[in-house]
């Protein structure tokens, strides 16, 4: 689409193609100078689960099964979520000249930052299972419930991503606060050791956190063979249900005041 004004009352397919260019953009800026381009979004997971393998598998020795490829399901949807994050979050700022010039839905700008991370899991989803494929590892029929997975954790970003780049219009801080707040959570996110891990007590209080389910999910459905426990699907369904609704509430209450923070 060409940068002509796109009314706020444009039919679906003006919106779509925007939103469609606009992901593009993102992608494309994204690892333009890079060699390699996506597989950096594939490759930082593999060196992540390469250092976890020498430290947990070999010196403090966790004895999980197939620990880099039990690492490696788990990294890639924490990598999803602290990327889509940390894009949205920051989507609004950096596109400040496309907001004042533009008449268009700026819930588009949020979404497509989203979905070029999107773009980048599945990759990193197709890459995984020709890996365990490569390794032998078997693939279980429960894997066609992975679009269902992916689908939870894309509301879930959606609606956390809303959220912070809707509340970073008017407090820049934002930004930096997630940078922190993201770096402890992975430590209270089952990536690198199994929820059945934390006591038995504690396990309620990480499933608040909604990356927790989604790892544990993605897991299960990858690696394990078996169907996630509905404890963990459930409390993720309520963390995402809750999390996108308040995300598209602030959103639209935020959205006036952003000409005014521009």
């Amino acid at each position: 689409m060409s940068a002509r004004l796109v009314p706020r009352d444009a039919s679906f397919a003006e919106v779509r193609d925007l939103f469609l260019n606009l992901a593009r953009a993102e992608l494309t800026a994204r690892y333009k100078t890079t060699t390699l381009g996506m597989l950096w979004f594939v490759l930082n997971p593999l060196l992540m689960t390469l250092i976890f393998t020498i430290v947990f598998g070999h010196v403090v020795r966790l004895e999980i099964e197939r620990y880099p490829m039990f690492v490696l399901s788990g990294l890639l949807p924490w990598a999803f979520f602290q990327t889509g994050l940390v894009n949205a979050t920051g989507s609004f700022v950096r596109s400040v000249a496309l907001i004042k010039r533009v008449q268009m839905p700026r819930v588009l700008i949020p979404l497509a930052a989203i979905a070029a991370s999107l773009a980048h899991f599945v990759v990193s989803l197709v890459v995984l299972l020709i890996v365990m494929v490569a390794l032998g590892v078997p693939l279980s029929p429960h894997m066609a419930f992975l679009p269902g997975a992916v689908l939870l954790a894309t509301a879930c970003v959606t609606g956390l991503g809303l959220a912070t780049a809707s509340v970073n219009v008017l407090f820049r801080d934002v930004e930096h606060i997630l940078t922190a707040v993201l770096r402890a959570l992975f430590y209270l996110t089952p990536t690198f050791y199994p929820l059945s891990y934390v006591p038995e007590r504690w396990q309620p209080l990480f499933l608040l956190n909604p990356a927790a389910g989604l790892v544990e999910i993605h897991r299960a459905l990858l690696l394990d063979g078996a169907l996630p426990e509905a404890r963990v699907v459930g409390a993720t369904v309520v963390a995402t249900g809750i999390v996108l609704a308040a995300g598209l509430v602030l959103f639209r209450y935020l959205e006036a005041d952003f000409d005014d923070h521009v």
